[in-house]
């Protein structure tokens, strides 16, 4: 038995089945294999905690036969040798300061129709940035198509600029036209720039346009962007923790889904009168974080602070620590007010201090689902992830380096966005910045009684996006990945929905046993908990085989017809890809125009 102290963990390995109770286990970083019985395999994968490694085969063995007991331990014993464990000192050595970026000096918020909110949002980084002294550049990415909305929107954002002398940029349709001009000119094409940049298809909902703007106008610049219905008034945790920590999950499934602290209140007032207001800049918690290396993070925690990664499922995250990789592309701050979910579905997952305050009660249970969205939810403490909870109402963007566009058209444009990103990076992480911003919509919103389980009937546009991406072989390239994805949307439409169909049952086959082991963890409890896990479940199980199943809810329109709704999605599928592959070359051509005085946006005064 090992008497060595050193706290270690399993690192990233691979483990394949020889059958006869034998399993392969291949050592990524080691590059060392060694063969051992089952059971040993799987107390390898189930050290996902720092402890020695006397601990881990204590755990592993305890209550089992000697034989059983021996054969696990001299299994573990051979692993550590073939260096299938990582300690936490060898994880610290490869961290190395670096210099702390500069503040951000962009801010950006994308609207449309809504000149007032823009309009307090604003105002609320103009506030904030003259308290502490920021000279930002702000930019409201208007997808208005109504041209007195738009002059509504310029006249209020002008008065501003003119009031407190600060450096507002607009960009509407008339910007955006211009600027599709000026890149047909240098041989771009135009009516994919303007798919890109305005919503040509019509759906209505078009929120990935205006991000697209904004990175077009961005290039080569650290931002931050706020939903216009989000005011720059910072919260902190009520609970604070320090140090860092890395909270991932591993590959496609829900483990380790939701990194962020949330509670719920019965109403607004009640989460401000909750709230721990602070006096420090809104949006301070993104530039030490964005663009930064995970060692030089690890490097700047304060000595005596702690680190934590037993949350870090992915171990291919501490092999590519260990070579000095991984780089937080996208930061995120939680929110206090709307939580901003369309649906409650994902209360069902909740696990820990968030679970037994959503159950504390059947009545404060019944209420959240069906009477509020307010809610706090932030990260307690600085946590770098994978960003598989990705939500942009708060969004920080590292486009220094090339980032990929937004699907221009369908909710959950944020999420697909990560999943591109991912694709095409997978060593890209994702910042939580502890601290939250004030999320005031114009109207108060509730869900309504059964939207907690009604989902499970349905699929959202994004969703289907989301598994076309997924399907495309790693590593790639955006010219690769928008090859695939042309590739799917010249299938035939039969083939395009069995395509669909198999990918959605396969993630659906994932959430359902995910929320079957929660289910058997918790002993079915609360009953009005596992009720609402099992009427969730059936409507997937009712659904699932439908031939209707895969057409986006999202893109059915007034007609409700199905058929054209998958054919749509189809098509913008297929549109996406083509504007993946030529992303590198607009980006390109937008860096140019804005050197030579035409930036895609126009300063107010």
């Amino acid at each position: 038995m090992t008497t060595d102290p050193t706290p270690v963990r399993c690192c990233d390995v691979v483990c394949r089945d020889l059958a006869l109770d034998n399993v392969l286990v291949h050592g990524v970083h080691s590059r060392e294999a060694r063969v051992v019985a089952r059971d040993a395999a799987e107390a390898l994968l189930a050290a996902r905690r720092f402890r020695p490694l006397a601990e881990h085969i204590d755990l592993a063995t305890r209550g089992r036969p000697a034989e059983e007991a021996a054969n696990i331990g001299s299994g573990l014993l051979a692993l550590a040798e073939a260096g299938m464990f990582v300690s936490f000192a060898e994880l610290r050595r490869v961290c190395v300061r670096d210099d702390e970026p500069p503040p951000i000096d962009l801010v950006a918020v994308p609207s449309a129709e809504r000149p007032a909110m823009a309009e307090r949002a604003v105002a609320s980084l103009i506030a904030d940035g003259q308290r502490f002294a920021r000279d930002r550049e702000l930019v409201v990415a208007d997808g208005s198509r109504d041209p007195a909305t738009r002059a509504d929107y310029r006249a209020r954002l002008g008065a501003l600029a003119r009031a407190h002398a600060a450096r507002i940029t607009y960009i509407g349709d008339d910007e955006r036209r211009v600027f599709v001009e000026r890149l047909a000119a240098r041989g771009h094409d135009p009516d994919l720039v303007a798919f890109a940049l305005a919503d040509r298809e019509h759906t209505g909902m078009a929120y990935g346009t205006g991000r697209n703007a904004l990175l077009l106008h961005a290039v080569g610049r650290r931002l931050v962007s706020l939903d216009d219905d989000v005011i720059a008034r910072r919260v902190d945790p009520p609970e604070p923790l320090p140090g860092l920590a890395v909270f991932t999950g591993e590959g496609e499934g829900y483990d380790n889904y939701q990194p962020q602290d949330i509670r719920f209140y019965p109403h607004r007032a009640a989460a401000h009168a909750d709230a721990r207001w602070s006096h420090d800049e809104a949006l301070g918690g993104h530039a030490g974080m964005l663009g930064r290396s995970l060692p030089a993070l690890l490097a700047a925690v304060p000595a005596g602070q702690p680190i934590d990664l037993d949350d870090c499922l992915d171990r291919a995250i501490l092999r590519r620590l260990r070579a000095g990789q991984g780089r937080v592309r996208v930061t995120f701050q939680g929110l206090l007010g709307d939580l901003g979910w369309y649906a409650p579905t994902w209360c069902l997952l909740f696990e820990g201090d968030n679970r037994q305050r959503l159950l504390a009660s059947e009545d404060d249970y019944r209420r959240v689902l069906a009477s509020t969205r307010q809610a706090l939810r932030l990260v307690r403490r600085a946590t770098v992830g994978d960003g598989r909870y990705c939500q942009g109402a708060v969004l920080g963007l590292d486009h220094r380096d090339l980032l990929p566009p937004f699907i221009p058209v369908g909710r959950y444009e944020d999420g697909v966005f990560r999943t591109t990103l991912r694709a095409l990076d997978d060593t890209a992480l994702f910042g939580h910045v502890p601290s939250a911003l004030v999320h005031e919509p114009c109207q108060e919103r509730a869900w309504a009684p059964g939207d907690v389980w009604r989902p499970g009937g349905w699929v959202r546009f994004g969703e289907l996006v989301v598994q076309c991406l997924r399907s495309a072989p790693a590593p790639t390239t955006p010219a690769r990945l928008g090859e695939h994805l042309g590739e799917l949307g010249r299938l035939p439409p039969a083939d395009f929905r069995a395509f669909v169909s198999g990918r959605l049952w396969r993630q659906k086959e994932l959430y359902a046993r995910h929320l079957q082991r929660l289910l058997a963890r918790h002993g079915g409890a609360p009953a009005w908990w596992a009720d609402d896990v099992r009427r969730h479940l059936g409507a997937v199980a009712e659904h699932a085989a439908h031939r209707d199943y895969p057409a986006p809810r999202d893109l059915l329109g007034e007609a409700g017809d199905p058929d054209r709704a998958l054919a749509r999605a189809q098509q913008l599928v297929a549109r996406f890809g083509a504007l993946l592959a030529a992303w590198p070359d607009i980006r390109a051509t937008a860096a140019e125009l804005a050197r030579a005085g035409h930036p895609l946006g126009a300063p107010l005064a």
